[in-house]
């Protein structure tokens, strides 16, 4: 009885999550309430020497880009997604590499080696180059440009104020950061041991299983195996601590044909302020106040929310998913809600008898 009990308040739970996180002002079936096509949203500064991004990147800071392709799968001829590849709220120093789509920047613009801008570019600021040549479909800016009188297609020199990010990036960080601490007050379903230093994790069976992990259990670890699950389980992974390093050589069944659909693993991260990782797995990260690290290198299929970037990490589109919720699952909103608070309390209290 008591396992059908938590079960039950932690789907409802999810679900009515799963509506807060969209904005009203679209629908969304990504259940972070963000563009599927995002693969890495920056609150801050975004560094990436190398690698790539194979959906879209967001940065409300400044970037610094160096032979990266953005917005492209192999073998990197057309844009995955359609619409802005590319958004930048400050500047964007960039140097060799592929953008995919169109490409925004609210400040200034320098190119310092041969970039392709498969698609538009628009620089509310100032564009520089080190050639004075650009490859793109059309180009304006807001500033100055030393662009050469024979660059085609011809520059256009716009008011800065008509050139647009599209995106609250403070807002957004504010919701996402609720969000992740809604996700950890869910209430802990599933069940985890070392076992031959690899962290078993067992979902018994839940349609939507989450785990309580701190950041000890996640480091100096051989791997990670996922047991007890259905092909469409929602895996969620909250890992408490300020500095959490991934350092696991392997994760078992996050994401194999025959195993874990697609895109149905999150790591929540409430707490960090710094994440390490150099490992691979294919999972999405949620990590609103963490300066994510992966200098050493590493591999993330699924999207990542981070306050900042830094590294040579790659990220393959494989986006979160989770269930979109029936209509006649809104007349249990505040039912829900009252439950989110309910099974916080109850877990904390259970903690505290334990």
């Amino acid at each position: 009885m008591k396992q059908s009990l938590n079960r039950f308040l932690t789907s409802t739970s999810l679900a009515c999550l799963t509506m807060l996180a969209a904005p009203l002002a679209q629908a969304q079936s990504n259940g972070l309430g963000i563009d599927s096509g995002l693969g890495v949203l920056s609150f801050g500064n975004f560094t990436a020497p190398s690698a790539d991004v194979q959906g879209k990147v967001a940065v409300g800071g400044n970037a610094s880009i160096a032979g990266y392709t953005i917005n492209s799968a192999w073998p990197y001829t057309q844009a995955l997604y359609g619409g802005t590849g590319l958004t930048v709220g400050g500047n964007l120093d960039i140097s060799g590499g592929s953008i995919f789509g169109n490409t925004v920047v609210g400040g200034n613009l320098a190119v310092t080696n041969g970039t392709s801008f498969n698609g538009s570019v628009q620089v509310a600021g100032n564009l520089s180059t080190s050639t004075g040549w650009l490859s793109a479909q059309s180009i304006s800016y807001g500033g100055t440009s030393n662009l050469s009188q024979w660059q085609s297609p011809a520059p256009v020199q716009v008011n800065a104020a008509s050139i647009q990010t599209g995106i609250n990036f403070a807002a957004e960080q504010q919701r996402l950061t609720s969000l992740s601490q809604s996700f950890d007050a869910m209430a802990n379903t599933g069940t985890s041991y070392l076992q031959n230093s690899t962290l078993v994790l067992n979902a018994n069976n839940a349609n939507v299983a989450v785990f309580d992990l701190t950041a000890a259990d996640v480091t100096g670890i051989s791997g990670m195996r996922l047991d007890n699950f259905n092909a469409n389980t929602t895996v969620i992974l909250n890992v408490l601590g300020q500095t959490v390093n991934f350092t696991t050589g392997g994760y078992q069944n996050f994401n194999l044909a025959s195993d874990l659909a697609a895109g149905h693993v999150l790591f929540n991260l409430p707490q960090a302020t710094s994440v390490t990782f150099t490992s691979g797995v294919y999972a999405s990260f949620l990590a609103p106040l963490a300066q994510f690290n992966t200098a050493g290198g590493g591999f993330i299929g699924g999207q990542v929310v981070v306050a900042g970037w830094s590294g040579i990490g790659q990220v393959n589109d494989t986006p979160f998913v989770s269930a979109v919720p029936e209509p006649e699952t809104y007349a249990m909103l505040l039912a829900g809600l009252g439950l989110i608070g309910f099974t916080a309390r109850r877990r904390k209290l259970s903690t505290a008898n334990a």
